[in-house]
């Protein structure tokens, strides 16, 4: 259909029209140099009816083919084929933006989603319909994560690693009235010698410089009192700091407690000119009765009623102000010092033009919460398994790749299966003054300069991660000095590490497009059935002969205790056992959630190294070269299978044991009971909390039994569709658990 037919026809209804019309208009307009009074004459509408367009209020397709015709006749490039791209159905897939770099291949799905649809609509062989059913769902999953444009790019790593002002530089976040100040002083994040940033902070673009805060619930800033209360009153007593292991809140939260409630340490000069330091919520503790009671004072002095300002915006200000103004914002409410504001559980940092180096792309960063323990903390692994987000795992210089960095990447590895070297995750080293001139080459021999010493440096890094089973080769590596490197470069890298995530599934998408056209070929050909139809049969005897849950290799608590084991600190256990096993440093069930899923990758492995050797084999089969796209996509699905067990297996692991602990009140209070027996105590409760797992052998049986069913749902029924005639129909959360680009294949 022309768009004059369809202007005429009106075959569009408003509410199908572009969400982002208003602005693709505007840009248009804007590209054509035209003003509203020369796109109104051109077109033969009134101006005011242009800059309604343009605001986003209702228009007419007609209305709309009347601007577009006349923006290409004053010169704009764009309009001529966003005419084509409005006219355009979609019936399969949503309709994406106009600037989607994925756009092209878009439409290419929805006509090849149509050509499927077409063919099903007649009685087929069923081996042809079951793998063009698999396809189909699988071109509907990736088509889905790509017509969403939205991706994060999260920097972890320790406390104290830089993190912070690398990512004020690299993104510009600086205080322009600062040049020539010490680092710490220009960013607009706040940064120091660690433990400085209270929550996670998201940079993204807004409509204007401003903050927005999502606040702590009030049952966590209690318990925050609490612990802060509780260290507190414990440290009254000396003889009992002396017998115990030391305790006490993250200086983070203690600093922001301790300026909201008016109780900080009031460092004061004698005549003398002596310095002490006096510390005001000791003296409150010893005017209270009770720790009750002192805790019931701080909370009071919270005034948590009037904290209930969530947005802060700049305006009136040029964006040299604007920075500024941030800069002390920040400051002010990552410290607690806005009467106002509540304690934030994250912080939006929003900026008109964040992200405008990635057009068609909606890019945030995320500064997260610095490590302080060996633990993978909720916040960060809900990170890694995020398939939008690109992790960048932070390191000194010297120290890379740090002992954190080396075990977030086993984490992502045995915890997920996810593959390191298609954009999901890179390391970047945070090199200081000299540093990289401090690299020595195998025959000690310096580098020339910084680049040399950033290659010298990769070198080792990669001989590092390449020491296990080879599974961490390929992850990149990048660099940045603060003080002295080139910003745009390294953003352009990461930037690139985004595209390479959604090439991913684009080349997926493509793939089984290319699948589903061959079967459609070719369907009328008897050799090409046949072979599809021998690939089902081998695929049958198979599963016939190994369709049992593989038996367990370890018990999902295990993972739990070997991270107890690793604390660093006795007041993360210590706050742990203060909320029944759910602390944000430290939570019980995640641990456990990452066990089962452990367990399900490695029960699971010589399992599908069999399906692999199948696979080989029926590959290698010139009886079968009609079918190898076939066989092909089978490979690939099966990553999929094996990480959506995996996924459900965490799920369920947490599911059967969190109700179960944090109902046990008598395991918690033995648990935090141990405080005050002497060193010792994270041993003491790790004991209680093993001893806990092993009496529980109707919750270990039930997790057994929901296992057996996550791995039909998951594995033995999607296999059993392509080698089955009579195999009944995947619910819908199997068919689209399919795509999973970013899996390690099956023999990994």
């Amino acid at each position: 259909m022309t768009l004059k037919a369809f202007a005429k026809e009106q075959v569009m209804s408003v509410s199908q029209l572009p969400p982002t019309l208003a602005q693709d208009i505007a840009a248009f307009r804007s590209e054509a140099g035209a003003t509203q009074i020369q796109l109104s004459a051109k077109a033969g509408v009134d101006q005011s009816r242009i800059s309604r367009i343009e605001k986003g209020e209702a228009s007419t397709p007609l209305e709309i083919q009347k601007v577009l015709s006349a923006l290409v006749e004053l010169g704009s490039k764009g309009a001529a084929e966003y005419a084509k791209y409005v006219e355009s159905d979609w019936h399969h897939v949503e309709r994406p933006d106009f600037s989607n770099p994925q756009r092209g291949v878009l439409e290419f799905a929805e006509g090849a989603l149509q050509q499927i649809a077409e063919f099903l609509d007649e009685d087929r062989p069923w081996p042809l319909k079951r793998q063009l059913e698999r396809q189909r769902a699988a071109i509907e999953a990736s088509a889905s994560y790509l017509g969403k444009t939205g991706h994060q790019i999260a920097f972890i790593g320790e406390v104290g690693v830089g993190k912070s002002t690398a990512i004020s530089f690299l993104y510009g976040l600086l205080d322009p009235t600062m040049v020539g100040a010490e680092l710490r002083e220009r960013v607009v994040l706040e940064t120091g010698g660690g433990h400085t940033t209270l929550c996670e902070v998201n940079i993204r673009r807004g409509p204007g410089y401003g903050i927005i805060v999502q606040a702590q619930s009030d049952e966590e800033i209690r318990n925050l009192v609490g612990d802060f209360c509780a260290a507190t009153w414990l440290r009254r007593s000396s003889a009992a700091a002396e017998k115990n292991d030391s305790v006490n809140v993250s200086e983070e939260v203690q600093r922001a407690l301790r300026n909201m409630s008016g109780l900080t340490v009031k460092r004061e000069r004698d005549a003398a000119g002596k310095t002490t330091s006096r510390d005001q919520a000791a003296e409150l503790a010893s005017q209270c009765e009770t720790e009750e009671e002192f805790r019931a004072r701080v909370i009071d002095r919270l005034k948590l009623e009037v904290r209930t300002r969530r947005e802060v915006w700049i305006e009136d200000v040029g964006a040299k102000g604007a920075m500024q103004q941030l800069r002390k914002l920040f400051r002010e409410i990552n410290n607690g010092r806005l009467s106002d504001v509540p304690m934030p559980a994250s912080i939006d940092l929003l900026l008109p033009a964040f992200g405008s180096e990635s057009p068609g792309l909606g890019i945030s960063a995320v500064d997260t919460k610095g490590l302080d323990e060996v633990a993978v903390r909720a916040d960060l692994d809900a990170r890694l398994k995020d398939p939008r987000t690109h992790v960048v795992l932070c390191s000194t210089f010297n120290q890379a790749p740090s002992t954190s960095v080396q075990l977030l990447l086993d984490h992502l590895r045995n915890a997920h299966g996810v593959r390191v070297d298609n954009g999901k995750v890179s390391v970047l080293a945070l090199p200081r003054d000299d540093e990289a001139m401090a690299v020595k080459d195998d025959s000690g021999e310096p580098p020339i300069d910084d680049e040399d010493g950033y290659n010298l440096k990769r070198d080792q890094i990669l001989r590092t991660l390449a020491g296990g089973d080879g599974a961490l080769n390929g992850v990149p590596i990048l660099f940045f000095n603060a003080k002295k490197d080139d910003a745009a470069k390294v953003r352009g890298e990461l930037i690139g590490q985004v595209e390479r995530l959604r090439q991913s599934y684009e080349t997926r998408l493509l793939d089984e497009c290319a699948a589903a056209d061959e079967v459609v070929r070719h369907h009328e050909t008897q050799a090409f059935t046949a072979a599809v139809q021998a690939v089902a049969d081998r695929l049958g005897h198979f599963l016939g002969a190994h369709a049992a849950l593989p038996p367990r290799v370890r018990q999902p608590s295990q993972e739990l205790i070997e991270a107890m084991g690793a604390i660093r600190y006795a007041s993360t256990i210590w706050a742990m056992t203060r909320r029944n096993g759910e602390y944000y440093n430290f939570s019980v069930s995640h641990q456990v959630g990452a066990g089962g899923a452990k367990d399900a990758l490695l029960r699971s492995k010589t399992w599908f190294d069999k399906l692999q050797g199948i696979l080989d084999t029926l590959q290698q089969d010139a009886d079968l070269a009609l079918a190898q796209k076939t066989i092909q996509q089978v490979e690939t699905s099966a990553a999929g299978w094996r990480r959506a067990f995996a996924e459900a297996a965490r799920t369920a692991a947490v599911e059967v044991y969190r109700g179960p602990l944090e109902a046990d009140v008598s395991l918690w209070s033995r648990c935090a009971a141990q405080w005050g027996a002497g060193p010792g105590f994270k041993v003491r409760v790790e004991r209680l909390i093993r001893d806990w797992f092993e009496a529980q052998t109707e919750l270990n049986q039930k997790l057994e039994g929901v296992m057996a069913a996550l791995w039909d749902d998951a594995v033995v029924r999607p296999l059993e569709r392509l080698s089955n005639e009579s195999a009944e129909e995947l619910p819908e959360d199997v068919r689209s658990a399919v795509v999973v680009p970013f899996a390690r294949p099956v023999s990994a």
